[in-house]
C-alpha cells in the first residue's frame, strides 16, 4: 500500500503491526505534488497491448480460492487479521499512520466469504466512524528461488462505486519483505512491493516498489519507482487479474506487473544500487489484501472522505495464488546438529537446545562476522507462524531465544532473517523434533 507518515503531512514512513505478531501498515506512499503531476500525464495514456506474461513453467506453491461457507471469516490457517487504528505499531514514533480514518476488524460484517468462492472486504460507515478490514498471509515465505522466478496473482473486483461516492475508497493487494515482522522500523529497506492500487473510485491501477531510505534516495520516496495511474476499464464492474513477476532468472533482475495478462510496468535491478536491490527484492515476502478509507494518497487526487461518500463499498476478491518457476531452490544450509557441541562451521549454523520438558533454545550462530539483526520465524503445533527478535549473547557468540509451549513428540519448524555487511538474508526452514 504504502507507508506512514511519521511527524508532517508529507512525511510517509513505514508503520504498524499485526494481530497476533504485530501488524504494519505501509500505505502506498504517493503523497507528493510532483507524483500528481506524473500520474496526470500518464493517466489513460497506456494500452495494454503490451506484451503478454513472461513464458515460464509456473509451480503453483500457494493458494486461497475462498471457498468457505457464507459469511464467515478468512481461514485463519492462511491469513492473519490487523486490527484497529494504526494496527497497534509497538514503538513506533507518533503521528504513525498514512491518516487514514477506517479501523481495522476482525468482524464478519467487514471481513467474510460469501459462500459463493470470493472473500468480501468491505468499508462500513457508522455514525461517522469507519470500519473496514486488512489481512495479510500467515506465510512470509514466498520469494524466488536463486536463478528462478515467483510470482503473486489474485483476481479482484475494485469497490463499485465512482465520483463523490466514492472518495477516500483505497482498496490493495501488496507485498512487504519478511524481515518487517518482528522489526517494523526497517520500511521501505526491507522492500515493498504494490501489485494493485486504486484510490477514489477511479477505476485505474497503480503499481511500485518502494526500496531504499525512508525519504528520497534511489527509490524517491515516499514516492517510490511507481507506473503512475493505468487506467483499468471496468475493474469496478467485474473481477481482474492482478499479477507481479519477480524474475531473478534474467540480467538484470526484473518485476513485471501484469494486468489481466499484458504487462503494464517493469522495474529492473539496474535501476538501483545491488544493495539497495538486494535489500529489497532478493528475500521472502508475505502477501497483503486491504480496503482503507481516506489518508495521503486518495488525498493526493482530492479524495475525502467526505459526507457524500457511501457506506458499504467492498473490495472482492476470487482467489490470491503464488508460484515459482526455474531456479536452483535457493540456497538452504543443511540442518546443523540439534545441540552446539559441534561448533560453528560455514557461514552460520543453527541449533535447538532442549531447555525443559515443555521449551525449547533455538541458536543461531555466526561462524565469525556480526549479524545485524537475526529474527527466528517459527511454528509449533497450536501457534501459527511467529516472527520475533532474537536475543544476542555475547558469551556465547550466538543469537537465542525460547520458545514454550512445545512437549515430546512435537515438531517445531524454524527459519531465520539476518543482516549482515548492511544486506538481509533468509535461511531455508529446519525441522527440529522435541525429544
Amino acid at each position: 500500500m504504502q507507508m506512514f507518515s511519521h511527524g508532517g503531512n508529507n512525511d510517509v514512513k513505514p508503520m504498524d503491526h499485526h494481530k497476533r505478531f504485530s501488524s504494519r501498515k505501509v500505505a502506498l506512499l504517493i503523497i507528493c505534488p510532483l507524483l500528481i503531476s506524473l500520474c496526470a500525464g500518464l493517466f489513460l495514456a497506456q494500452s495494454l497491448n503490451a506484451p503478454k506474461a513472461h513464458a515460464a513453467t509456473w509451480t503453483q506453491v500457494w493458494n486461497d480460492e475462498f471457498s468457505g461457507g457464507a459469511n464467515t471469516g478468512a481461514s485463519t490457517a492462511n491469513w492473519l487479521y490487523d486490527t484497529g487504528h494504526g494496527y497497534g505499531c509497538a514503538g513506533c514514533p507518533g503521528n504513525w499512520g498514512t491518516g487514514e480514518v477506517e479501523s481495522a476488524s476482525t468482524s464478519t460484517a467487514n471481513v467474510f466469504q460469501d459462500g459463493a468462492g470470493h472473500l468480501v472486504i468491505k468499508a462500513i460507515n457508522s455514525g461517522g466512524n469507519w470500519t473496514s478490514g486488512r489481512i495479510e498471509t500467515q506465510s512470509t515465505n514466498f520469494t524466488a528461488p536463486a536463478g528462478g522466478q515467483f510470482a503473486v496473482e489474485a483476481s479482484i473486483q475494485q469497490p463499485n462505486v465512482s465520483g463523490a461516492a466514492a472518495a477516500g475508497y483505497w482498496p490493495a493487494f501488496w507485498m512487504l519483505g519478511s524481515a518487517f515482522r518482528g522489526n517494523y522500523l526497517n520500511w521501505p529497506g526491507i522492500g515493498e512491493i504494490d501489485i494493485l492500487e486504486d484510490i477514489n473510485g477511479l477505476s485505474s491501477e497503480f503499481g511500485t516498489l518502494h526500496c531504499g531510505v525512508a525519504s528520497g534516495g534511489e527509490c524517491n520516496e515516499t514516492t517510490g519507482i511507481g507506473s503512475g495511474q493505468r487506467a483499468c476499464s471496468g475493474c469496478q464492474t467485474g473481477y481482474h487479474t492482478y499479477r507481479v513477476e519477480v524474475d531473478r532468472s534474467v540480467s538484470p533482475e526484473q518485476i513485471r506487473w501484469y494486468l489481466d495478462g499484458s504487462n503494464f510496468f517493469t522495474v529492473r535491478s539496474n535501476q538501483v544500487s545491488a544493495s539497495t536491490w538486494t535489500n529489497a527484492v532478493d528475500h521472502s515476502f508475505f502477501v497483503i489484501l486491504d480496503l482503507a478509507i481516506g489518508g495521503g494518497f486518495p488525498a493526493a487526487f482530492g479524495g475525502g472522505p467526505t459526507a457524500s461518500t457511501v457506506s458499504g463499498a467492498s473490495m472482492n476478491v476470487d482467489y490470491v495464488r503464488v508460484f515459482t518457476a526455474g531456479g536452483s531452490g535457493g540456497v538452504t544450509p543443511a540442518p546443523t546438529p540439534t545441540s552446539p557441541t559441534g561448533g560453528c562451521t560455514g557461514d552460520f549454523s543453527v541449533a535447538v537446545i532442549n531447555s525443559s520438558s515443555t521449551s525449547a533454545i533455538p541458536l543461531f550462530m555466526p561462524c565469525g562476522w556480526t549479524a545485524g539483526y537475526v529474527i527466528i520465524h517459527y511454528i509449533r503445533p497450536g501457534l501459527s507462524q511467529q516472527n520475533v527478535n532474537m536475543t544476542y549473547n555475547s558469551s556465547a557468540a550466538r543469537w537465542e531465544y525460547t520458545v514454550t509451549g512445545i512437549t515430546a513428540g512435537q515438531v517445531l519448524q524454524l527459519s531465520f532473517t539476518y543482516q549482515r555487511d548492511g544486506l538481509q538474508h533468509d535461511t531455508g526452514w529446519y525441522t527440529w523434533t522435541h525429544p
